[in-house]
């Protein structure tokens, strides 16, 4: 068979059914000879064809694998200026071969090529013609115009790389040789597969500093007992330094004891706050480092054992947090009742930030408005700067937005606090209530002049804000200075993790954005930021992933959550969680587990966008569930599946004509003529602009339009019903082919109309250039190769019949598919009938193959016929007491056809007359 008429069937094949070769590695070698330069092809014989036209030689070939290695070889090996000129690569698409386009030096150089069957090499051997060189050379010293010029010697022109870009407006498309590795899919889908749930982070409070650790320090820490000046005799004052002595020393009891003997001889006098302040102390700083038990609880009286009462004194501590409210609460009272300054503000002070640490802003609040006015009316500036930023912290933390921007007008307010600390309120202020054009807008005004490092609330709030707005460069930057410079904060955690997502969202190198998911999982400490940060993690490597190894599916455990994290999740969490766990599901291709998964979801509970997700997945799991079961010819279950479900999931989505055209066929195959014309009717009604376009899990087999499948439906119902005729003639009525099948439907058409020979040609133009957005059926790829073989077997090259039969033969059986035994029951029973069919038979090989025919298929409709031709064979071999005998008992059996024995009679009788004559 010539090369440009067809590559060998075998290699066809493997294009036809989506066989993956392996990757070539050493390509192509080159070697220089004195005599002239070699190029040796490590590829199959026909896997590539070589073609030369003029100075112009063709490397072509189907193979992408091949070709791409080509390339890369090719580029290593460098050009020999001698022999060559440039190379050129094009890429093939929608079946089309790739091609390399070599430009040899000029016609001097000859090319000889020739195949080394041992070694599975082309080898191709470039020479100069040397006497046409001298020819030109004479020619050129002739010509009187001519001037000899010296080279002029210039520095080689280092090439530009560029990175090639596929232009999906051109058949082909042009390939750098140094980048054609690289011209790939990135192998993840887009961002809107994986966890695809975004929303927005809260508004960052500015951060409040403690004004004292209250696991170290008491109320004593903001003020100082002075020792009491006193005359000699003075038993009062005498009495009050003792006191105090005791508390210096933190001798709680003795101290206590002394307050107790003090109020009793002098009871409530101008010392009680002093007193009291005392008190308070050492029952916080007990709560620290406690040194006595505190008896809270009356004495119990109890029956004895001779049934007298017995009084019980109880020794049991009381729970620290009691002690300590019991201390707030003397503070308390003098902060209400004291008119010393000092001692009142030590006391609000060390409220205050017990409030703010229990969390309880209200209280807090109560306190900082209570601070804030005693500093005021004393001027006390430290002391308004801390209860305007109390007030502001506590209000932030109850959502009282409107009074912060009421308190940030304060003119004593505006004077003391400093300038970036106020923008950072009202950063929060505008984000809270989503007026992120305020932030940045105050932002930009104001950059230049903050001094470095810019407050944090003004950085998250302004990242944010851009992040929302979709600038993610600008969010990038603003959040990568914050983590920079404020690391240490528990929401750097959600900056990092706003980065990740920002370079997610811009489509960069998945490699670098799961390096940076990482690192948002392994630096954050804030449990809700993590966990966060380990799904959408799982969303990218797993979900979106095409190729999926051993190492992404362990990263699934990723979403179990650890019980810090669970109790970290809210409502966000929960939903980013099923998608993702969802989608991890379909990527595996485990379609029954994702719908019993989809099932558990709460869709109802849900906003409608973030509903239509789901259902979008699940319209791609039913398509999944159907292709596979159509794929496998359980047409039955693929209707079932689709009947299920097609209201829940595939009616509330775009529809897919893939999906209408499986299901069609489907109710076709099983005779379910009426449901075929009502799904047939419903697929002509849909509109290509309402179509589904996302999501696409499921890779179709079929990737045209609806109104080519429903030219494919019509002809498949015409094929199956054996209205040959018709089919043929809607054929070539057709005016615009689009992208059915053609070659497949009409090579079927003729081979059933006995037009062998163009069938033959019709499906051999198929395998060379298959329809790659239109791949055939499982079935329809046997019914093909079948067809085709036999046609060959009709026509007069019984040779080239063998040849790609047993190349077919080869490929059925290496598949194992118990559906393909029937196909190679016939080939083979085709091939014998080929063999016996020479003028010079093999008879010894008929021999051969019909044992091992009637040895595997033992109950085959050919088995007579096969066990004649053997029988003749065997006579043929001299083995005629054997061949005698199948025949015999072919004449003998009760089942053999009428037309067998009387062949197996007519060559016993052959036989007997050759023997007498003999």
């Amino acid at each position: 068979m010539p090369q440009r008429a067809m590559f060998k069937i075998l290699t066809c094949i493997l294009v036809v059914t989506g066989s993956i070769l392996p990757v070539y590695s050493e390509t192509i070698s080159q070697e220089t000879f004195k005599t002239h330069l070699r190029w040796s092809l490590n590829t199959g014989k026909e896997g590539i064809m070589i073609d030369k036209k003029g100075n112009s030689l063709f490397l072509r070939t189907l193979d992408a694998g091949l070709f791409s290695s080509l390339a890369q070889d090719l580029t290593k090996v460098g050009l020999d200026k001698s022999y060559f000129k440039s190379v050129d690569y094009k890429e093939g698409s929608n079946g089309s071969p790739s091609e390399v386009k070599v430009e040899l030096k000029d016609d001097s150089v000859e090319l000889f090529t020739f195949y080394k069957d041992k070694e599975n090499k082309h080898i191709m051997d470039f020479w100069i013609n040397q006497d046409l060189v001298v020819t030109k050379k004479a020619a050129i010293q002739k010509d009187p115009q001519v001037k000899k010029v010296a080279p002029v010697k210039t520095k080689p022109v280092q090439k530009k790389v560029v990175k090639a870009v596929p232009r999906l407006d051109k058949e082909m498309s042009v390939l750098d040789p140094s980048k054609v590795a690289e011209n790939k899919k990135t192998g993840y889908r887009d961002f809107r597969y994986g966890a695809a749930f975004v929303w927005d982070y809260e508004a960052f409070i500015p951060p409040l500093e403690s004004d004292i650790n209250l696991s170290v320090k008491g109320p004593d820490a903001f003020y100082s007992l002075e020792d009491r000046a006193f005359e000699q005799g003075d038993e009062k004052e005498s009495h009050m330094q003792l006191s105090i002595n005791f508390f210096r020393k933190q001798k709680w009891g003795l101290m206590t004891k002394s307050l107790e003997l003090y109020e009793k001889r002098y009871g409530n006098d101008s010392n009680k706050d002093f007193n009291d302040f005392m008190k308070a102390v050492s029952l916080i700083k007990n709560t620290i480092n406690p040194k006595v038990e505190t008896k809270l609880e009356a004495p119990k009286t109890v029956e004895g054992k001779n049934g007298e009462l017995v009084q019980i004194e109880p020794t049991i501590r009381a729970s620290d947090k009691g002690i300590l409210s019991a201390g707030i609460s003397i503070l308390q009272n003098i902060v209400d009742r004291t008119e010393n300054y000092e001692l009142k503000k030590a006391c609000m002070r060390y409220i205050l930030q017990s409030n703010l640490s229990d969390q309880d802003y209200v209280r807090a609040l109560q306190m900082a408005k209570q601070l804030y006015v005693s500093a005021t009316e004393r001027f006390d500036d430290e002391m308004i700067i801390r209860s305007s930023r109390a007030i502001l912290y506590s209000l932030a933390h109850l959502k009282q937005t409107k009074k912060m921007e009421e308190f940030l007008q304060n003119k004593a307010v505006i004077r003391v606090l400093p300038a970036q600390e106020g923008d950072a309120y009202i950063s929060f202020v505008n984000l809270f209530n989503g007026d992120k054009a305020q932030v940045l807008s105050r932002f930009s005004a104001n950059k230049k002049s903050y001094a470095k490092p810019v407050h944090p609330a003004i950085l998250f709030n302004t990242a944010e804000s851009y992040f929302r707005g979709a600038e993610y460069e600008k969010a990038i930057q603003l959040f990568d200075e914050f983590i920079a410079d404020y690391s240490y904060f528990d929401v750097a955690g959600f900056a990092r993790l706003r980065v990740a997502l920002a370079y997610d969202l811009l489509d960069n190198d998945p490699k670098k954005v799961l390096k940076l998911y990482e690192g948002a999982i392994n630096k954050s400490t804030n449990a809700k930021a993590r966990f966060e940060a380990k799904t959408r993690y799982v969303g990218l490597r797993v979900a979106r992933k095409l190729d999926l190894d051993e190492s992404d599916l362990e990263t699934i455990s990723f979403l179990e959550a650890t019980p810090v994290e669970k109790k970290a999740q809210d409502q966000n969490l929960k939903k980013l969680l099923w998608l993702t766990r969802l989608r991890t599901l379909v990527s595996k291709g485990d379609y029954e587990a994702a719908l019993a998964y989809l099932a558990s979801v709460p869709l109802d509970g849900l906003r409608l966008v973030e509903r239509r997700a789901f259902t979008g997945d699940g319209a791609e799991i039913v398509l999944g569930l159907v292709k596979d079961a159509y794929l496998k010819e359980d047409y039955a279950r693929a209707v079932k599946v689709w009947e299920v479900f097609k209201d829940k999931y595939e009616e509330k989505v775009a529809k897919n004509p893939y999906l209408n055209f499986i299901v069609s066929d489907s109710f076709l195959k099983l005779g379910l003529t009426q449901s075929f014309d009502r799904s047939l009717a419903s697929l002509e009604k849909l509109e290509e602009s309402r179509t589904r376009v996302f999501p696409r899990w499921v890779t179709s087999h079929k990737k045209i339009n609806a109104k080519d499948y429903i030219n494919e439906l019509k002809l498949t119902k015409m094929v199956q019903g054996g209205e040959w005729d018709k089919a043929d003639a809607f054929l070539n009525g057709l005016k615009d082919r689009g992208e059915i099948n053609y070659n497949y439907y009409k090579g079927i058409v003729s081979y059933n109309l006995k037009k062998y020979n163009e069938s033959t040609k019709l499906f051999e133009e198929l395998l060379v250039k298959p329809n790659a957005r239109n791949a055939l059926s499982p079935r329809q790829s046997l019914n093909m190769l079948t067809a085709y073989s036999e046609s060959l077997y009709q026509g007069a090259d019984q040779a080239r019949f063998r040849k790609n039969t047993a190349a077919l033969l080869n490929d059925l059986r290496r598949s194992g598919a118990a559906k393909n035994r029937k196909a190679i029951e016939r080939l083979e029973y085709l091939y014998i009938e080929s063999l016996n069919g020479e003028k010079k038979a093999d008879y010894a090989l008929v021999e051969r193959k019909a044992k091992e025919f009637t040895a595997e298929h033992k109950e085959s409709v050919y088995g007579d016929r096969v066990k004649y031709l053997r029988g003749v064979a065997l006579i043929n071999v001299s083995n005629q007491d054997e061949g005698k005998q199948l025949l015999e008992e072919l004449i003998n059996g009760d089942k053999t056809p009428e037309y067998i024995k009387g062949l197996a009679r007519s060559e016993l009788s052959s036989l007997a007359l050759k023997n007498k004559t003999l």
